[in-house]
């Protein structure tokens, strides 16, 4: 096999009528023939629009089971498949059709669709939805095209014979980093193909489950990690954030596929559905899960002490009892508590982590990053507290000193670095960036701190572009403090700076439902100019007293002044990735002046 398209007719004969695909929310769904089947005929539908070989088509699309459809359809026809974002606006759009010479798009955007349409551009648009296609067609768009209506109409043919070539050019990702500046990341047949294997294989070795994502299928982890579960005959249904618990309560799926914002959602829901229980049973429900968190954040510190071994011990049988007659009584209210939480995206926390792990639940975390694919994973046999998994056995993976790019041994903290089948060709039509994403020895340099155990567990420590130096030399994890200080009930979102500066300050977006209870606490008038000076000296005192309460941090990475920003950092506003990183540079480059002022 050279290319993963080529797996398609044999599940369509293995699983037949199983469904494959299913969209929560509009009921369109797919079983795996039915997939196999529309995926020829939309590869059908894009020859015979007579494209050269290895042109780039525009694939901009929600979670749907059409997004695998088309995207397996565009390779299939020796096309490039150019995934955008849907979140992406529409000028970054614009600017992809531009640099991309896209000829045809498939999307579900009107924004996009009506963009074009004032432009009265020639491409070939197929919008997934539904719309008066004739409205367009007389009087915007000459060759706007209604996917599922082409579908319907397409004279069904097998694909048989097709030849991929194993290094030839079949997708295209995007990679904003935290730079914000997009790049286009480049992946042959063989890269995809190895990643998803390796995945099938090693990490999603169960047949014929139920999985719900709420991912963007744009993103390279997302989307191999559901190719592999479909190849086992596993069943994907997609859901919304707003249905997302209603969705997860009704299919009692094996697999949850998600972002860290999800696992601060999970434990939200825990803390609703106790607030709905007798008052009596909510003390001891606390009392329990505070148990359990103790245990929990016990069981992985080694100690030689008999004194510490028991009292673990004890622990560990308090955990089974306080899960068995609480905790779990409450996760059955909204979830399946046996299923396995995968993580894309981002490293949970250690904070995260304890919690969920008191929650008896199976958190799942895989790293990596666009240009790369998956660098590491945890699966039901690979998994370590406080990693981020099991190397890829496909891909090598080496740490290297940040000062003199020298190789580093196990347990030494150092940037990653990898090389294997996975990494990509390069970025499209920019071979400085190409260059500079690669070492001496070709080597991808991930920009990302961490080290290796010598049982082959990878363990994440912080973006190297993250590191704050102040000007008296001391290196400073940014994201390690903002993480600590988000846990303030005052804090939304913060960033800290302090580059070449005496000491650390913060920009923060506050929470302003708890501001507002702070100020009835003190009897405060919040419209009071002075609240300002009051409510500033609180803060500080509290996400000092969290950094204070970690052993790990030092006295230099306690915060000394912060600015209130009155804006949320989003994707919209510029100032957060699609990836829901906020972008330092950006945030900073806004509120210069605001941030500049607390060094004066």
């Amino acid at each position: 096999m050279n290319s993963i398209v080529e797996v398609w007719e044999q599940l369509s004969k293995e699983y037949g009528s199983r469904l494959a695909l299913k969209d929560e929310s509009a009921g369109y769904c797919l079983s795996f023939t039915e997939l196999y089947e529309t995926i020829n005929k939309t590869s059908q539908i894009i020859e015979n629009l007579n494209l050269k070989k290895n042109c780039n088509i525009l694939l901009c699309l929600n979670p749907h089971p059409l997004w695998h459809v088309i995207d397996q359809a565009i390779m299939t026809s020796n096309c490039v498949s150019v995934l955008a974002d849907p979140t992406s606006g529409i000028s970054e759009i614009k600017h992809i059709i531009e640099t991309m010479q896209i000829e045809t798009l498939f999307t579900d955007n009107m924004k996009v669709v009506s963009e074009l349409a004032e432009e009265k551009t020639s491409i070939h648009v197929f919008y997934t939805g539904t719309f008066d296609t004739n409205t367009y067609k007389n009087n915007k768009i000459s060759n706007i095209h209604s996917l599922q209506e082409e579908i319907n109409s397409v004279k069904y043919e097998s694909k048989q014979n097709k030849e991929y070539l194993p290094d030839d050019l079949t997708s295209i990702m995007f990679s904003s980093g935290t730079s914000g500046k997009t790049k286009g990341v480049m992946f042959s047949h063989q890269s995809l193909l190895s990643t998803f294997l390796g995945y099938q294989k090693v990490v999603f070795p169960v047949y014929k489950k139920t999985c719900v994502s709420v991912l963007s299928c744009s993103h390279a982890a997302p989307r191999l990690t559901e190719l592999a579960l479909l190849s086992n005959g596993n069943t994907i249904i997609y859901t919304g954030y707003t249905k997302y618990f209603k969705t997860v309560k009704k299919y009692k799926p094996y697999y949850l596929l998600c972002v860290p914002k999800i696992l601060n959602a999970i434990i939200g829901e825990y803390k609703k559905e106790c607030l709905k229980t007798s008052k009596v049973f909510q003390i001891l429900n606390n009392i329990a899960f505070n148990i359990s968190l103790k245990y929990y954040e016990q069981k992985f510190k080694y100690s030689k002490s008999i004194i510490i071994k028991a009292i673990t011990k004890m622990l560990s049988i308090c955990n089974v009892i306080c899960y068995t007659c609480f905790i779990k009584n409450i996760i059955e209210k909204f979830m399946n508590p046996t299923t396995y939480v995968i993580a894309f995206g981002a490293v949970a926390g250690k904070i995260t982590e304890n919690i969920l792990g008191a929650m008896g639940l199976n958190l799942l975390v895989h790293y990596g990053m666009t240009e790369a694919s998956v660098i590491s994973y945890s699966s039901k046999e690979h998994k370590k507290a406080y990693s981020v998994g099991k190397i890829n056995p496909d891909m090598d993976v080496i740490i290297s000193d940040v000062e003199t790019g020298k190789k580093l041994g196990f347990s030494q903290k150092g940037i990653i670095k990898v090389k294997g089948k996975q990494v990509m060709k390069g970025y499209y039509n920019n071979e400085e960036e190409t260059k500079k994403a690669f070492d001496s020895e070709g080597y991808l340099i991930t920009g990302d701190l961490g080290y290796i155990s010598e049982d082959g567990f990878l363990y994440f420590v912080g973006r190297h572009k993250n590191i704050i130096v102040l000007n008296n030399g001391e290196n400073i994890d940014s994201v390690k403090i903002e993480q600590i200080c988000a846990e303030s009930k005052f804090v939304q979102q913060i960033v800290v700076f302090g580059q070449d500066k005496p000491y650390l300050t913060a920009a923060i977006v506050l929470d302003n439902d708890y501001v507002k209870k702070w100020a009835e606490n003190k009897n405060i008038d919040i419209t009071d100019k002075k609240v300002n000076d009051l409510l500033k000296k609180d803060i500080i005192i509290d996400i000092n007293n969290l950094i204070g309460e970690n052993k790990f941090f030092r006295w230099i990475e306690q915060i000394k002044d912060i600015v209130f920003i009155d804006e949320p950092f989003t994707i919209e506003n510029g100032l957060m990735t699609r990836k829901y990183t906020i972008i330092r540079t950006k945030v900073y480059d806004k509120y210069q002046n605001l941030i500049d002022n607390m060094y004066k």
